[in-house]
């Protein structure tokens, strides 16, 4: 399995190692970048969401991170 190296930058957005493992847990599916506090059980208000990655069918993260135009720094 190829996976994005932890250093790579998207977009100006660093790829974690615990993006990658979201990835792989979440294939098909999307790893968003949140800030601030909050639980796995939490609503996240939008504005607090920095932008996403789209994941791939083999659960890697795939293009460029997508920036969330509403988000505001807390």
């Amino acid at each position: 399995m190829c996976i994005p190296a932890p250093t790579v930058r998207m977009r100006g957005m660093k790829i974690t190692p615990a993006a990658i493992e979201e990835a792989r847990q979440n294939p098909n599916g999307w790893v968003y970048v949140i800030n601030g506090s909050y639980g796995p059980n939490d609503a996240v208000p939008p504005h607090a969401i920095e932008g996403a990655w789209k994941v791939d069918a083999a659960g890697r993260i795939s293009g460029e991170f997508i920036p969330n135009p509403n988000f505001k720094r807390g």
